[in-house]
């Protein structure tokens, strides 16, 4: 094969993101004729045929799948290059973005930002989102790494995603101090009591909904939140009582801000470390996968 044409690679790239060569001249500022013209020579010089049209849409061809992806992975570090230039004294450093699902207790993403910037001397950068957004932006590379408390749908052998358990947190009721009387006859004293519900994206919702049925208790829930520190504050506000795991409140539990309803935990939430599947992986991100535990 000849030496890789980086221009017919990226009019190439274009038009695969794109999904059409109109939308790549726009973009390009190059004719259309001249851009199918490239794109032959590129097919002709790597011999194989990367699109195929059908009811007049292109649509990648294995292979044109496959070129695809080292493209982005290419053009994407060219990008990250570019940026880390911007800045003289930035280039020197190590980056790392991290996505966290907005249910996990905050000091893990105290803890992980602790490592990677000093044991590692990295940048952090961290984002709190669900975890499909999260595992969006990780397929698309515009982030390393999601800590979540679920693993991705699509985790398994076909999966773009490698899920890696990291830790286990202990989920317990909680309620401000004027409430401890809610503690004496569990799980009944609960029954018809105001209840702040994990939001619809945290996985937790379902392990407390579950529990509330086979206790035969029906809390009434005056509020929802994904955030657990949201959750956490309303408690504290007196809105009603909540389940959260220990390492979210155990400051509060120590200093009796709030008490703990239930001795033994309701149940248990799994932590895993998010990775995509990349030609190149981001050094810190390595580390972390290899040595991050929660707890």
């Amino acid at each position: 094969m000849q030496w890789l044409n980086y221009h017919h690679l990226y009019y190439f790239y274009i038009i695969a993101s794109e999904e059409s060569v109109t939308a790549a001249t726009k973009k390009l500022r190059l004719a259309q004729s001249t851009l199918s013209a490239q794109l032959k020579q590129f097919e002709d010089m790597i011999g194989y045929k990367l699109f195929e049209r059908r009811n007049r849409k292109l649509f990648l061809t294995d292979v044109g799948r496959k070129v695809f992806d080292y493209a982005h992975e290419i053009f994407s570090l060219g990008d990250e290059l570019r940026d880390s230039l911007g800045d003289f004294e930035d280039s020197l450093r190590v980056s790392i973005r991290i996505g966290v699902m907005d249910s996990i207790p905050k000091k893990l993403s105290r803890k992980l930002v602790d490592i990677a910037s000093k044991e590692h001397g990295a940048r952090v950068t961290i984002t709190e989102e669900s975890l499909s957004s999260l595992t969006t932006r990780l397929e698309k590379h515009e982030i390393d790494l999601v800590l979540a408390n679920d693993k991705p749908p699509t985790e398994g052998k076909k999966s773009q995603f490698h899920a890696k358990l990291v830790g286990e947190l202990k989920v317990v009721f909680v309620a401000p101090p004027d409430k401890m009387d809610l503690k004496k006859n569990l799980p009944r004293s609960l029954d018809n009591q105001p209840v702040i519900m994990p939001g619809t994206h945290s996985p937790l919702k379902n392990e407390v909904l579950e529990h509330f049925k086979i206790k035969h208790i029906q809390p009434i829930i005056v509020a929802e939140a994904d955030d657990v520190e949201l959750q956490k504050m309303l408690v504290l506000d007196g809105h009603g009582f909540s389940a959260l795991p220990i390492m979210a409140v155990d400051e509060e539990l120590r200093s009796g801000r709030l008490v703990r309803l239930s001795d033994t935990p309701i149940c248990h939430e799994n932590l895993w470390l998010i990775s995509g599947h990349r030609l190149v992986h981001n050094p810190i991100a390595k580390s972390l996968l290899s040595n991050f535990r929660a707890l």
